[in-house]
């Protein structure tokens, strides 16, 4: 070998560790994210469809599934058919409150929290991450379904 150097350097990756198991479910909070870009349907915090900088917060408290036509996907990297007819595939509300009922999961947090990943830089979805995650510590959130596309 000769010595070169590349145009194309490969960036430097945060380490992030992973986080201990959850000893008890039936006393965790549960908190949903999402990169599928699930949102009402009039897209108020107007997330981008591609290479997003923005994100939303999303009450569900009130709610034991997302609707369709209340709920649908903003996200330009996939066919939103499935996810616009039903929003649980993506945020899967449904099925986490069937859990909470069942004692399987102490409760889930008030909120979900949605942006799109397609096209979005590293440096932008680290950026939201930790805006989002002041949220759920406030919210003493103890573990994340993240759901992406």
């Amino acid at each position: 070998g000769e010595k070169f150097e590349t145009e194309l350097p490969i960036p430097k990756m945060d380490r992030v560790p992973i986080a201990p198991a959850i000893k008890d479910l039936s006393k965790a909070t549960i908190a949903c994210v999402t990169t599928g870009g699930i949102v009402p349907v009039d897209n108020p915090d107007r997330i981008q469809s591609a290479s997003a900088t923005r994100w939303g917060r999303y009450d569900v408290s009130k709610l034991d599934r997302l609707e369709g036509g209340v709920f649908k996907t903003i996200h330009a990297g996939f066919d939103p058919a499935a996810a616009d007819a039903d929003p649980n595939v993506i945020v899967p509300l449904d099925a986490l409150r069937a859990y909470e009922k069942e004692g399987k999961i102490g409760k889930l947090h008030e909120y979900f929290y949605s942006t799109v990943g397609t096209g979005t830089t590293q440096g932008e979805a680290a950026r939201m991450a930790r805006e989002i995650i002041v949220h759920l510590k406030e919210a003493n959130v103890n573990a994340v379904v993240l759901t992406s596309t």
